[in-house]
């Protein structure tokens, strides 16, 4: 269901419109994780990093592997790594963002979630670095009509071909925006 540009905060993505001119959101999807009066905090979720999991967790010291997809969760603090987990069954130890959705950052628990997530390689994605907008950042963002918003749905999130995340986010606010689709990446190539 589409949210007008004031709808907007935890549990819900922030969808880069392509007039949007920071080029490192260029057709993002920002799944919101929190949202208050001190700014706002969210994963980008369609940007897969060019290397492998195994690869970024060797060099943490990580000692055993988690498998899973990794992603580039946003340009603020690129060494932190937090992951989501899509569940049917609630995880009270981690964050509530969304139906059946939950964020976390401790490593701790990650044996634990494995086991109890049905197919982690599948339910597990790990997000390096985060997207941060501080006090009434985003909001700005908002009337420059930078972001559609719409609620947050875990197909999106966990879905496998990452690069049709947007445009089904997109098609999924209705035939009103599917014309955005087709708009180019730069608006001065038209």
């Amino acid at each position: 269901m589409p949210a007008s540009d004031e709808q907007y905060g935890k549990g819900y993505f922030l969808i880069a419109n392509p007039v949007l001119p920071d080029p490192s959101f260029s057709r993002t999807v920002v799944l919101l994780c929190n949202h208050d009066e001190q700014g706002s905090f969210g994963l980008v979720i369609n940007r897969p990093a060019p290397f492998g999991a195994k690869e970024i967790f060797k060099e943490m010291g990580v000692p055993t592997f988690p498998s899973g997809k990794i992603f580039i969760g946003g340009p603020v603090s690129p060494s932190q790594v937090f992951y989501l987990c899509r569940s049917k069954t609630p995880l009270p130890e981690l964050d509530a963002i969304c139906d059946g959705v939950y964020m976390g950052m401790s490593w701790e628990l990650l044996d634990n979630l494995t086991i109890r997530i049905e197919d982690p390689k599948k339910n597990i994605r790990f997000y390096m670095g985060y997207s941060g907008w501080g006090t009434s950042q985003l909001a700005g963002e908002m009337a420059r009509f930078s972001w559609l918003t719409c609620e947050a749905q875990s197909k999106f999130i966990f879905q496998e071909d990452e690069e049709s995340i947007w445009a089904y986010a997109v098609k999924s606010m209705g035939k009103d925006y599917e014309y955005l689709i087709k708009a180019p990446a730069n608006p001065q190539w038209n």
